[in-house]
């Protein structure tokens, strides 16, 4: 058994402060090293007449910073020697995609090297999202959510602690509580992007948003503000659910499309029929990327900036603000329109 943890109650400091720093000492001196059990919560209590709240009040947020974890019918063990002074993130992400990767990496840089970030992915499964949300439950001091629409999302966020937790990128549509984070508004984004440049489809007899039907990984807001431009602009569309064949592209239409795939089949069909992009077909991509900047001259991009995203994010979260922030979307005409 491990150092005693004593109070002294003539400091000012809380005693939970006072149970948290005597671990950290612990540590810093080396008599809690890793895997040590720490003494238990009730003898901690017993021993300086505290109430058994206060113990595991500073037991928490141990837990939370990642110093220590609960072993059950054992007890709390040191877990790590490395002091995270500011922060133990929970970040959970869809999918791992090039834009995802600038998200992160803004996310990261804006915390710093003092913050800990352990990344997870649920890739849209309502079975692995509900499983990592309740083993991280009461284990970091924030948690950063990528949700999906679910009607069950209120449910499946319900183990984590409201005032820590962080929604990122899209709106949750399903989700009853009000929340704290930053968010696309894709539905206003699709016509406030497309409406400067609505003269362009004048030489193309056709729109057509390929949106695939994968109601989880792609917002329905999307496909709704798209419809809202092609009526307020009189313009002919098309909405196709599936990913595109060769033989499904046209001539003298224009082509809005989120999967990569789609894209690169654009691309090599126009270069295959020797059509001129930007005059014989169309094509605007949503989220950028570095590689769409060089792609077939460069590719005509929707997208919100994810560096900008991050940085909000991490903000947030550092100075423990509770908002709301849209995360703007443009247009960036590359030619390919």
């Amino acid at each position: 058994m491990s150092e005693k943890l004593i109070i002294n109650r003539s400091l000012k400091k809380p005693f939970y402060q006072q149970i948290y720093d005597g671990v950290i000492e612990g540590i810093h001196e080396g008599k809690f090293v890793m895997e040590t059990q720490l003494p238990s919560i009730n003898q901690i209590s017993t021993e300086n007449k505290l109430a058994r709240e206060t113990v595991v009040k500073a037991f928490r947020l141990l837990q939370e910073k990642g110093i220590i974890n609960a072993v059950h019918g054992k007890g709390f063990f040191i877990t790590s020697e490395k002091i995270r002074s500011a922060h133990h993130i929970f970040l959970l992400f869809d999918a791992l995609s090039a834009y995802k990767e600038v998200l992160y990496k803004a996310i990261q840089n804006e915390f710093g090297p003092e913050v800990s970030i352990d990344i997870f992915f649920h890739h849209f499964n309502p079975k692995t999202f509900e499983n990592l949300i309740k083993e991280a439950a009461g284990n970091y001091t924030a948690y950063i959510v990528l949700p999906f629409d679910s009607p069950k999302i209120t449910e499946m966020l319900n183990p984590l602690p409201v005032d820590k937790l962080f929604l990122l990128d899209r709106w949750p549509r399903f989700y009853k509580n009000q929340f704290v984070g930053v968010y696309q508004d894709f539905y206003s984004d699709v016509i406030s992007a497309l409406g400067p440049f609505s003269s362009k489809f004048e030489k193309y007899e056709k729109l057509v948003l390929v949106f695939r039907d994968l109601r989880t990984e792609i917002p329905m807001e999307l496909r709704e503000g798209f419809e809202e431009f092609c009526y307020q602009n009189n313009i002919i569309y098309e909405i196709k659910k599936k990913a595109l064949k060769k033989s499904d592209i046209e001539r003298n239409a224009a082509y809005l499309c989120i999967d990569n795939n789609d894209l690169v089949a654009l691309v090599e069909t126009a270069n295959l029929r020797k059509w001129i992009i930007g005059r014989d077909i169309g094509i605007i991509s949503y989220n950028d990327t570095p590689l769409k900047k060089v792609v077939a001259n460069g590719i005509t991009v929707i997208s919100t900036s994810f560096e900008e995203m991050g940085k909000r994010m991490a903000r947030l979260v550092l100075d423990n603000k509770k908002e709301c922030i849209a995360n703007p979307g443009s247009l960036i005409d590359r030619g390919s329109l």
